[in-house]
């Protein structure tokens, strides 16, 4: 499933960026996974982003920025991980919450956002051939190939999509 972002939606998730950045500095959060410079964190910032509008506009929902919050997730109750390559992988540590992960591969040359599939946390850490310690990775961690991957016409609900399907069917 390709999803085309149009100006609007680039420029919205620039703002989310500078907003989760005005966050950071104003708490003093410490970025975790490895980055070395401020610009690779803000262009990986920004790819999250555009990944879960272009997640939203297939659930026919707008994303709206919010502080972070460990317990929330990305788009009405599911995880989203994007990529800026063609061939995906969907990341996954050991840490993350468990849930739905939907993965995104980004085109920034045409702005198309292709929705890989999805897969579960717990399925993707499970299998032993999925851990990854790549030197020009961020940090180890777990990487279902997209063969792996669940096709995205398949993607459970979650509650939180029902709820905000249910505001517009009566």
């Amino acid at each position: 499933m390709q999803i085309k972002l149009d100006n609007y939606d680039y420029a919205d998730c620039v703002r989310f960026t500078n907003q989760y950045f005005a966050d950071v500095d104003k708490y003093d959060r410490q970025q975790k996974y490895g980055y070395k410079t401020r610009p690779e964190k803000i262009a990986d910032v920004l790819q999250g982003y555009l990944g879960e509008r272009a997640v939203g506009k297939y659930l026919d929902y707008e994303t709206e920025w919010s502080p972070y919050d460990p317990k929330q997730y990305d788009v009405l109750g599911y995880e989203v991980r994007t990529v800026k390559y063609n061939y995906a992988i969907l990341i996954t540590h050991v840490d993350d919450k468990s849930g739905i992960y939907i993965c995104v591969s980004l085109n920034y040359d045409t702005m198309v956002a292709t929705l890989k599939g999805w897969s579960t946390r717990k399925r993707c850490n499970a299998r032993s051939g999925n851990w990854q310690d790549k030197p020009n990775w961020h940090t180890p961690c777990f990487g279902m190939p997209e063969e792996q991957l669940w096709p995205i016409d398949t993607l459970p609900a979650t509650a939180e999509l029902l709820i905000h399907q249910n505001r517009f069917a009566a």
